[in-house]
């Protein structure tokens, strides 16, 4: 059974990849300059190329790439568990009515709760490692699951003609008609994930861990360390801005 015809993304012609080229070297060079004249006039930010130097002694650092491991390794888990936890309840709350009439109102309430306010509960429930990847999961799972839900929502009727008509199992409807049809929301969904997987984890470091990158933007903050502080954020921003980066030009060549 073939998957349903998509319409194929028109692919941008050399001038306007060479103008997002350009567009971005023009932001990236902006957000530079306006960082450099920044550090200038407050002692708490560090210049560029000092915040780029550190970073790099950062990550040759072997304690400082336990931390990073530590970190990496809960966020790769909330990711995970967050976007199977929250694809599988969007499914249902597409697929089901009676179900999404009765949650909803639930789910948008649970979605506007600072999630930051139940880290006290899950620490003393979920232990150091355990509540900050729940933290994590958490956060991301929202996202996934809203647009997950939407998506289902919106697969036209014409879909679900075709696999009634083929006589398709529930697993072939999901694999060759659900699946298709709802990628691009999935994939936003996911884009927005990772970023939100990351913000859950280091705001729960920030406050009991032994191990992780929040712990150590706590502590140099403390300690009045800002090139330290500066060059950790610095790196947890280019990692998640990467990844995002990468979905989203995903994203925009699906249709």
């Amino acid at each position: 059974m073939s998957a349903p015809t998509m319409p194929v993304a028109r692919p941008l012609t050399l001038k306007q990849r060479h103008g997002q080229f350009l567009g971005s070297i023009a932001v990236a060079f902006a957000v530079v300059l306006l960082w450099q004249i920044v550090s200038g006039l407050l002692f708490v930010v560090p210049a560029p190329a000092r915040t780029v130097a550190v970073l790099a002694s950062n990550l040759t650092d072997p304690d400082y790439l336990v931390d990073a491991r530590e970190t990496a390794l809960a966020v790769a888990t909330a990711f995970v568990i967050g976007t199977l936890l929250g694809g599988l309840v969007g499914l249902v709350l597409g697929l089901v009515k009676p179900v999404r009439l009765a949650t909803e109102p639930l789910i948008v309430a649970l979605n506007g709760v600072p999630k930051i306010v139940l880290y006290p509960i899950l620490l003393p429930i979920f232990q150091l490692g355990g509540s900050k990847i729940v933290m994590g999961v958490l956060f991301c799972l929202f996202p996934v699951l809203i647009n997950v839900a939407a998506g289902v929502r919106h697969i036209p009727d014409v879909y679900w003609k075709l696999a009634r008509s083929v006589q398709a199992s529930w697993l072939q409807t999901l694999v060759h008609i659900i699946l298709p049809a709802i990628r691009r929301p999935l994939l936003t969904g996911l884009r927005l994930a990772v970023s939100l997987a990351v913000v859950g984890v280091v705001l729960s470091e920030f406050f009991a861990t032994r191990y992780g990158l929040g712990r150590v933007v706590l502590q140099t903050y403390g300690h009045g360390d800002y090139p330290e502080m500066v060059a950790t954020i610095l790196l947890l921003i280019v990692v998640s801005f990467t990844i995002s980066m990468l979905l989203w030009r995903w994203e925009k060549k699906v249709q």
